[in-house]
């Protein structure tokens, strides 16, 4: 009889052993588990949703840094993409009617570049109708704050002849067909070189490469394959050139990100997200790693981002130029 109570205890406290270790192995799987579902880690206060091709490079780099100062706020935030062009994101975006809470848009310089380039496209079946879906939501739209202004500026090789704007414009003009820009791939970019081609009164061709990416047009220019760089003030940091600003009289162009919020928030959510965007645009910490990667805040308020939306004029005025420049 003492055996088998042995035997018995022993056999208890072996169970007891492994029960133990079930339960700690199962709570380092999922520290926070709950019977009803609950999930281990904190849900997203803020999604950032972004159309595709505007996710990478300098506008994805000002959302993932917005994401992280948001989190560090306690305002868990992620960022996501929508597949397709501009149009068709803002239109996915803007047309849904629920989306949960914390939804916000991402929309760009390009964006708008963008929408005034599809508006008079005749190539693609319905991208001039899209166009104009997404510019009419687009107005309905509520804005949320400005996140950066970058300038956009010219920049040539570091062993250049050319030191300032007024001898570029110069050397442009006494020999347009030497000079090879290098600029991103975007309706933007190609908008603000026409403009700058244009507005130097050039007569005659000039020739320009395009590359993935701003940091890219920057790094071959520094290598010797361009002879300038056209592109915001970020993408020119770290590399071997010698900036020359913006070489004209005219207003220096601006590269742009910013979040939006669908016509349907309600003004209690809408208060929320406007305010959190202004206290991290307003956070010291924040403001010195925007700097440090040379970028420029935006400066606080809605109503220049309420203007950009709502008055597209410029926008076709820069597409109209474009077209121009390109047919000459």
């Amino acid at each position: 009889m003492k055996r088998e109570s042995r035997l018995g205890r022993a056999l208890w406290l072996a169970l007891l052993i492994l029960l133990g270790g079930y339960v700690v192995a199962d709570f380092v799987r999922s520290p926070f588990s709950a019977p009803q579902g609950a999930a281990a880690v904190r849900g997203a206060a803020v999604t950032i949703w972004a159309p595709a091709g505007e996710a990478g490079d300098e506008s994805g780099a000002v959302l993932t840094a917005t994401a992280a100062g948001l989190d560090l706020a306690d305002h868990p935030t992620v960022v996501k993409s929508i597949p397709g062009g501009s149009a068709r994101a803002l239109i996915s975006f803007l047309s849904r009617r629920h989306g949960g809470r914390g939804q916000v848009l991402a929309i760009t310089s390009t964006t708008l570049a963008d929408l005034a380039h599809d508006r008079h496209e005749t190539l693609v079946p319905g991208a001039a109708e899209e166009a104009a879906l997404a510019r009419a939501l687009l107005r309905r739209a509520k804005p949320i704050g400005m996140l950066a202004s970058n300038p956009v500026e010219l920049a040539v090789e570091r062993g250049s002849p050319i030191r300032n704007g007024s001898e570029f414009v110069a050397s442009l003009l006494a020999a347009p067909d030497e000079q090879v820009f290098g600029i991103d791939d975007d309706t933007f970019s190609r908008d603000q070189l026409a403009a700058l081609v244009a507005d130097a009164g050039v007569d005659g061709e000039v020739h320009f490469n395009v590359f993935q990416s701003g940091s890219g047009a920057a790094r071959a220019t520094a290598a010797g394959n361009n002879v300038a760089v056209l592109a915001g003030r970020p993408a020119l940091r770290g590399e071997r050139l010698h900036r020359l600003g913006w070489p004209l009289s005219t207003p220096q162009p601006r590269a742009w990100v910013a979040l939006l919020a669908r016509s349907e928030v309600d003004s209690a959510e809408l208060g929320n997200l406007r305010a959190w965007v202004a206290d991290l645009r307003r956070d010291r910490h924040w403001r010195a790693n925007f700097r440090a990667e040379g970028r420029v805040a935006a400066a606080p308020g809605t109503r220049s981002l309420a203007r950009l939306i709502r008055h597209t004029a410029p926008a076709d005025h820069l597409e109209q130029v474009a077209q121009r420049v390109e047919r000459n």
